[in-house]
């Protein structure tokens, strides 16, 4: 089995055809928790705007340990990306369940206030 081109993989997460996203998509959801290391180190090797939320929002449906702590750095500490905040936010609200109460009061907080919320993808 080889390994899959990351670098590419994310590129086609954006990319204008949605057959082209929607096969990236699925490998990426095929391979699973597999996959999230990865993601992170595309993500944190640099990423535009919409790769990222793209990179997010594949980790929040995967889930795992190593996501979720990944959309948290995000969450509490991406304060320059607004896009990327909102986007982990809403990442770590779909895994509430590994959540404390106090950290879903925080997400949901977050996100009640709109502001930014009009620069989110669809």
């Amino acid at each position: 089995m080889s390994v899959p081109d990351y670098a590419q993989l994310v590129k086609q997460l954006v990319d204008s055809d949605p057959a082209t996203r929607q096969s990236a998509r699925t490998t990426l959801l095929e391979m699973d928790e597999n996959a999230i290391d990865p993601l992170i180190d595309q993500f944190y090797a640099g990423v535009t705007d919409a790769e990222g939320v793209a990179i997010l929002q594949i980790m929040a449906e995967i889930g795992g340990p190593d996501a979720l702590s990944t959309l948290r750095n995000v969450f509490y500490f991406e304060d320059t990306r607004p896009i990327l905040q909102r986007c982990a936010a809403n990442g770590l609200l779909h895994n509430r369940i590994a959540l404390s109460h106090k950290e879903l009061e925080e997400v949901k907080l977050f996100l009640a206030d709109d502001t930014g919320s009009e620069n989110l993808p669809e």
